[in-house]
């Protein structure tokens, strides 16, 4: 520890008995002393030194101790040096001559010790207590500087008593003009009734205030101070002014502003995005959740708040509903991005649950720093149901792919069984009853399995309609006596006179029949009644239930109404819907096929349903009732079809061909006998050559390996643009055989096909 340094006295006195008397008991002291003996040697000295404390003779000869003191007076940087006179003279002008030239204190001759010591002790005391107080100021006035807030203090008259540098910046004013000034004759007007104002109100509670105030500043620019203002109180706890601080809070509250405005475009962004977000703190509660998320947890943001992640967002495995990893830990323990894995459901608040994919991931503040997650999440449900309703259809059109196939197959077969039948019975004699009816149910048998390949080919490939004048008497019936065989279920039947005839595809009009009376007889397990009526709709715009669009034309309605169970209000928007079920064994398919059939015909089916008491199926099917100079048209053309002809039989089934051949022999025709396009093309030209043409030609759509009917129909066109083709397939729902004018041919006729319907086919193609 370094050693206090000595204070350091200067005596100047010209007389050496003095000086002897001072140095006596002077240097007993713990001083440092320095002897001078004039005025003149005293201002040479203070240039290289500065003594704590100069004692000073009045009375020397080339400059008095007056002069000397005055001298040293005009120097700022020893002005603060303590002076002490000594003297002998006792008169009290000479004291306030002393006083009155800068000295401190005076010490007349005879010098007395004691009093000397305690003159010198006092002074040096004093000066030491000012050096400290100023170095205190000073360190206070460059802390109060080095603050950026204006700071001020005033006293109870309002007067300014010190301010730091920021005040002087935003007064416009120096310090100098501040001191003991009011607000008005330092800010604005307006700004100064306002101080004061509020300063007295403050004073007057001898209360700590802190308010926002707007101030126009010196600089002319308007800012938000955040204004503190208090009153510092006397030693008696009466105040004595005040002392303010006002920090400039301007861009403090544009960052606020821009940051609430940020929040808000952010809460505004995750209301307004499709997903549900829910956000946690580091621990892993919940601190938000977005509208979204609120619906699909069944959790509001204040019942969620604070809560456990996992209790809001509980998920479990869709297919074993055990409970999944909580991603939220999961991210706060990796610090990475999470998905969820597939098969994923979140139990909402009530228990119930939905399929959901999401993903969380950590929040980071600017350093990186995790403090939080976040969860985004999607219901799922409806998509995961597409994809196994994908799955299914895609099941169901490698199906319908086999069924198709079978179907074709299944329909040469039949037409072989069929045609060979009925050519049996025409062969037996009409004596023979027994044998008639033997191949008669067998022949029934035969077209009653047909319509059921029929329906397996709706089911397989749907396909446009292979629409023909018919009469829907027999094919109602026919159609519900089918599905209602051996039920419980009655159906009664009621046919207006005279009821119209209509252009439809018999085998799909059937299938929509049967589809509607099946669900019917399903609806009452333990039995009850179908009515079905077939009317004519004159005036179709007389009908509510029809659709604007299909107000115009004439119309055949059939009504099924059953007294089942009933359609639940809930699902009669769906009742259509491709693969919609109510049934654990159904595939959803039959009430949308009967739905896409009647569309196809250009028609409107309408369902009507209360629980408890049935179901009313409408079906409105376009009319088409023949002129009678139509139907003689119709039954001249069968007249001459049953002429003589020679027709050309294309089929790649040996056994086929060979009943077709029948066939046209048993109508009276010529068959000539080929197996593909190719060779139907030769053998056609050559006869035509020949001038032996063929006045027909039965085409299969299908050869395989080989030229098939629709390819072989362009050629012969080229050949004969006359030729009359007829196109014949076991793909009953082919487009060629809906369209088959668009491709050439005359006429069409869907295997397996009895006599009359290929009589009727040779007269169509006249």
């Amino acid at each position: 520890m370094s050693e206090r340094k000595k204070d350091l006295i200067l005596i100047v006195d010209d007389q050496p008995a003095t000086l002897k008397v001072l140095l006596s008991f002077l240097q007993e002291q713990d001083f440092e002393l320095r002897i001078l003996q004039s005025g003149g040697q005293t201002l040479e000295m203070l240039r290289y030194i500065q003594p704590d404390v100069i004692l000073l003779d009045v009375l020397m000869p080339d400059m008095d101790g007056f002069e000397t003191c005055r001298r040293i007076k005009e120097y700022r940087e020893l002005a603060d040096i303590p002076i002490i006179f000594m003297t002998a003279l006792h008169s009290v002008e000479d004291k306030i001559a002393g006083f009155a030239a800068g000295g401190v204190d005076y010490i007349t001759k005879p010098f007395q010790q004691d009093e000397v010591l305690a003159r010198i002790s006092t002074h040096l005391s004093l000066k030491h207590t000012q050096e400290k107080l100023r170095h205190q100021k000073t360190m206070l006035e460059a802390l109060l500087d080095s603050i950026p807030d204006p700071i001020y203090f005033k006293d109870l008259a309002n007067r300014y008593l010190g301010c730091n540098r920021a005040f002087e910046e935003f007064a416009g004013k120096k310090e100098g003009e501040i001191l003991s000034k009011t607000d008005e004759a330092v800010l604005p007007p307006d700004i100064a009734a306002h101080f004061r104002s509020r300063d007295q109100e403050m004073l007057a509670s001898c209360t700590a205030e802190r308010r926002e105030e707007t101030i126009l500043c010196s600089d002319g620019k308007t800012v938000l101070f955040d204004v503190l203002k208090t009153p510092y109180i006397g030693p008696d706890g009466n105040p004595l002014g005040l002392i303010g601080i006002c920090r400039n809070i301007t861009d403090l509250k544009k960052a606020e502003r821009q940051a609430e405005e940020e929040r808000e475009r952010l809460i505004v962004t995750l209301h307004s995005i499709g997903d549900g977000v829910i956000a946690t703190d580091v621990t892993g509660k919940i601190s938000y959740l977005n509208q979204i998320a609120e619906q699909l947890t069944g959790w509001s943001v204040a019942s969620a708040a604070g809560r456990p992640s996992a209790e809001v967002f509980k998920i479990i495995h869709e297919k074993t509903g055990e409970t999944c990893a909580n991603p939220v830990c999961q991210v706060l323990e990796l610090g990475a991005l999470v998905m969820l894995e597939n098969n994923t459901a979140l139990v909402r608040k009530d228990g119930s649950s939905l399929s959901i994919a999401d993903s969380c991931a950590p929040i980071r503040d600017r350093e990186g720093k995790i403090i939080g997650t976040v969860i985004v999440f999607r219901d799922v449900t409806n998509e995961r149901k597409m994809t196994e309703e994908l799955i299914k259809i895609k099941k169901l059109e490698s199906l319908s792919l086999l069924a198709a196939g079978i179907a074709h197959d299944f329909n040469n077969i039949l037409f072989a069984i069929m045609g060979n039948v009925e050519l049996a019975a025409t062969r037996v004699s009409t004596e023979d009853t027994q044998t008639i009816g033997l191949l008669t149910d067998a022949q029934k048998a035969t077209e009653r399995a047909a319509k059921l390949t029929q329906q397996l080919l709706i089911f397989a490939k749907g396909g446009e309609p292979m629409k023909e004048t018919t009469s829907l008497i027999d094919l109602v019936r026919e159609s519900a006596d089918f599905v209602l065989h051996g039920s419980h279920v009655s159906c009664e039947y009621t046919f207006a006179e005279g009821l119209w005839l209509i252009n439809a595809d018999s085998g799909q009009i059937s299938q929509v029949i049967q589809n509607i009376i099946l669900n019917a007889r399903e609806a009452m397990p333990v039995g009850g009644k179908i009515r079905i009526v077939c009317s004519n709709v004159e005036n179709a715009a007389t009908e509510p239930l029809l659709p604007p669009e299909l107000c115009k034309g004439s119309f055949v309605r059939i009504t099924i109404q059953d007294n089942g169970s009933g359609i639940p209000p809930e699902i009669m928007d769906k009742i259509f819907d491709p693969y919609f079920t109510t049934k654990p064994e159904g595939n959803g398919l039959g009430l949308a096929i009967c739905h896409a059939v009647i569309k196809k015909h250009d028609g409107h089916i309408i369902v009507q349903s209360e629980v408890g008491q049935g179901t009313l199926f409408s079906i409105y099917l376009p009319a088409a009732a023949p002129s009678a100079d139509a139907i003689t048209a119709q039954a001249k053309q069968e007249n001459i079809a049953q002429k003589p002809s020679r027709i050309m039989v294309m089929d790649d089934d040996r056994m086929l061909r060979n009943l077709v051949q029948a066939q046209l022999r048993a109508l009276g025709h010529e068959a000539i006998l080929v197996s593909d396009g190719a060779e139907a093309v030769s053998t056609y030209q050559q006869l035509l050559e020949s001038g032996n043409p063929v006045d027909f030609v039965i085409m299969d759509l299908t050869i395989p390996g080989g030229m098939g009917g629709k390819e072989a129909a362009q050629q012969l066109l080229l050949i004969d643009p006359a030729a009359r083709l007829i196109v014949a397939s076991g793909y009953s729902n082919d487009p060629v055989l809906a369209e088959y004018r668009d491709y050439g041919f005359r006429a069409a006729v869907a295997k397996p096909f009895n006599l009359q319907e290929l009589r009727r086919a040779i007269a169509a193609a006249l």
